[in-house]
């Protein structure tokens, strides 16, 4: 497979110029390049398929406005590289398509924005288990950059007019909250609030 025989390489070659790090760090290595690769190529396969249905700008806005969320706050990731594919592709491959071409009251909007920001309120930020947020103070810093970017979010809601950039800050907030909630980890088998497994 490609991506054994690039990171392979990648991970000989650091080894070899960096032959003190240890194995903890090699893995930390190994999972950022895997990361790495996981999101270009996934990003080069949605790009190419907004092209296609003609919704590339459509796509790159609702990119934006999920990315700048998942920064701060986080979110469960699939354990497998199929099952991130499985749910990312028409996650967003679908919301261009639904915020362009569906029009969705703005009191339903609305009101899954305020959940959302509750959501976040309670869950934000929710690590991982191969990317646990250990220190309390970074923790509390992106809660309330995740809050703060939420409710500029909901207050965009009462602002804009345009369709689709209201179907799309709703939409984009409704998958990070689903990303972050408990149940979500508890549905597919994760363990939740993985900084409880360290001191301090």
């Amino acid at each position: 497979m490609i991506k054994k025989l690039i990171i392979g390489n990648a991970i000989k070659s650091i080894r070899s110029y960096y032959p003190d790090y240890s194995e903890e760090q090699i893995e930390k290595i190994q999972y950022g390049l895997e990361s790495v690769y996981l999101s270009l190529t996934k990003l080069v396969v949605i790009i190419v398929a907004s092209i296609i249905l003609n919704t590339f700008k459509e796509t790159i806005i609702v990119l934006l406005l999920f990315n700048l969320l998942r920064t701060t706050g986080f979110g469960l990731h699939a354990s497998k590289s199929w099952a991130c594919w499985a749910s990312s592709l028409p996650t967003f491959i679908g919301i261009p398509l639904i915020c362009k071409y569906i029009n969705m009251p703005q009191s339903v909007l609305i009101t899954v924005a305020c959940i959302s920001l509750i959501c976040f309120i309670f869950f934000a930020p929710a690590d991982t288990y191969k990317r646990p947020l250990i220190r309390k103070k970074r923790r509390i810093i992106y809660k309330i950059l995740t809050i703060i970017i939420g409710s500029i979010y909901l207050a965009l809601l009462f602002i804009i007019k345009d369709q689709f950039f209201i179907n799309a800050i709703a939409l984009t907030m409704l998958v990070e909250a689903i990303l972050i909630c408990p149940l979500t980890y508890m549905l597919f088998k994760l363990p939740y609030n993985n900084y409880k497994r360290y001191k301090g």
